[in-house]
């Protein structure tokens, strides 16, 4: 049955989800794209699929070659999972995007306890961002996090949602493979960080080692911060080394997406 009501229900929720607060109070967001849908229902993440809403006329339109609809119900009937066949005015509508893609997947975001994630995930190192404004650097960290085997990114007060639309489609698709918390206590997530033995380790030009001296022997939490101010000072007070990333004096700085790349690689090639 073609959906072709705005006051649906299914339609409503999807579309409030463009929004921060119902993002939060519903545990909830969505991923758009045909690639990225098929990605995660063949996926172990497809338990986490609240709904899948598509447009048959958008897919046709766009005359996308990957689209086969009896295969993705069949897929979705399979996979015990609802979804749904929206109107073209009505999808486009409901989406933040100007042309969206035709498809989406709706994700339930499942909260998990910090402290336990870090020591479950030791031997792997931690991103925190601090400050980090711009969706595309935020998905451009999240898809290195994931190439460099970071599983858990933390978020202080003042980065941007990464779970925004925009954050969402620059991470295409990665963002289900690691874990996102937000320091809503930034002193109670420092102290955690403390307790399961986590070295903080600042990014800032000033009282800085070269990232290739820097010893891999432990489990490191490292700090990115804003793209305009790099890390707090308050912050980099807490932290018991800074790294600097060895560059030519032509430039005085990298984009914060950039370094997270560069010191992603270091630490994946060098952990003991």
């Amino acid at each position: 049955m073609l959906i072709t009501s705005k006051s649906n229900e299914k339609v409503k929720f999807v579309k409030s989800l463009n929004e921060k607060k119902f993002r939060q109070k519903n545990n909830a967001y969505y991923l758009e794209g045909l690639k990225v849908t098929y990605e995660i229902l063949n996926s172990e993440e497809a338990v986490n699929i609240l709904f899948i809403a598509y447009s048959s006329e958008i897919l046709l339109k766009n005359k996308c070659e990957k689209f086969n609809e009896k295969e993705l119900l069949n897929l979705c009937l399979k996979k015990n999972i609802q979804i749904i066949d929206i109107a073209e005015n009505i999808f486009k509508d409901m989406c933040e995007t100007v042309t969206p893609q035709g498809i989406l997947c709706v994700i339930k975001n499942i909260a998990k306890d910090i402290r336990e994630e870090l020591i479950k995930n030791k031997e792997k190192n931690v991103f925190i961002l601090d400050g980090v404004q711009d969706p595309g650097n935020i998905g451009t960290i999240v898809r290195n996090a994931v190439a460099f085997d970071i599983k858990n990114i933390i978020c202080l007060n003042n980065t941007t949602d990464v779970f925004s639309p925009k954050s969402l489609r620059s991470t295409m698709g990665t963002i289900l493979k690691v874990n996102i918390f937000y320091a809503h206590n930034e002193d109670e997530i420092f102290k955690i960080l403390k307790d399961t033995e986590y070295c903080l380790v600042g990014t800032s030009l000033s009282s800085s080692i070269d990232i290739d001296k820097l010893e891999f022997d432990k489990s490191y939490a490292f700090i990115l911060g804003n793209e305009a101010n790099g890390v707090r000072n308050e912050v980099l007070e807490k932290c018991e080394k800074n790294i600097k990333i060895k560059m030519t004096d032509k430039i005085d700085s990298l984009n914060v997406s950039v370094a997270s790349g560069i010191i992603g690689y270091y630490q994946y090639i060098n952990k003991k």
